[in-house]
């Protein structure tokens, strides 16, 4: 029993020990936090590192003074009530990169930085408008475009809605676009493939002012010319825009008028077919 007294007095003591070690580690922990929260509160408030101005560089369609608004909106942030954040060290540079973000859809890239300790620099990068896309059941056409549509960019990125348009100022799509995260007016090698044909057409003088998803990987395409051209992103661009040219060239020595055609189709491989 003395034994077993003696055990019971030893695992008090290291029961009492470990506590105490235990406070003496948080309370010096909490006293290097608090060294620390002085330190930096009394380095934001140091008058050389305080930012004096905000410039606002790159924006065309995004509104510049919107930017600069909540740009100097998170410089007037404290953090825990006394670390100033107007300072060319501690500003929140993430906080603003994500408000501004959110801002315009036409935003896509944000550059912050500092130039000599007082002035914030926010470098604005835009999507720009290369595309038009509508959806199959919009009624787009070349003439007139409804509600609904969007601009896309020259990777067929759909970042904005667009205004109702009369004309053509822009290449139009008129498919069933993708969905998610970065929905696009096309799957990516789809999209690639279909700029290589329309690249192809142009070298030929045939430049596309809309194109119509008809089916799975099947396009109708209109171009400034008064038919149209009837193609299947399964086939090889290049080759197929090979064969339009043949035809071209066979019905101009055939003396027919290739203002009346209504259509060509290369969705067969070498057996092209007009109307």
């Amino acid at each position: 029993m003395a034994i077993f007294r003696n055990t019971l007095r030893h695992s008090k003591r290291e029961r009492t020990r470990r506590l105490d070690r235990a406070f003496e580690i948080v309370l010096r922990v909490l006293l290097v936090a608090y060294f620390l929260f002085v330190l930096t509160a009394w380095f934001s408030l140091r008058p050389s590192f305080q930012i004096t101005s905000v410039v606002v560089e790159g924006t065309q369609a995004v509104d510049a003074a919107l930017v600069q608004d909540i740009a100097e909106s998170q410089l007037g942030r404290h953090f825990l009530w006394k670390i100033d954040r107007n300072n060319s060290f501690l500003y929140p540079k993430r906080a603003m990169y994500s408000a501004i973000k959110a801002l315009d859809p036409r935003v896509k890239d944000i550059d912050i930085h500092v130039l000599g300790k007082k002035q914030l620099v926010v470098r604005v990068s835009e999507y720009s408008p290369v595309y038009l896309w509508c959806p199959p059941d919009s009624g787009a056409a070349t003439s007139t475009l409804t509600v609904g549509c969007a601009f896309a960019d020259n990777e067929g990125y759909l970042f904005a809605s667009a205004p109702q348009y009369s004309g053509s100022p822009f290449l139009v799509f008129v498919t069933t676009a993708t969905s998610g995260n970065n929905p696009s007016v096309l799957p990516n090698e789809e999209f690639n493939k279909v700029n290589i044909f329309l690249q192809k057409l142009s070298d030929l003088n045939l430049f596309g002012r809309l194109v119509r998803q008809s089916g799975p990987h099947d396009f109708t395409i209109e171009t400034d010319k008064p038919w149209e051209i009837r193609w299947s992103s399964e086939r090889d661009p290049e080759e197929d825009a090979r064969n339009l040219m043949l035809v071209l060239q066979n019905l101009s020595s055939d003396h027919m008028n290739i203002d009346r055609l209504r259509a060509i189709d290369l969705r067969f491989g070498n057996k092209v077919f007009y109307r």
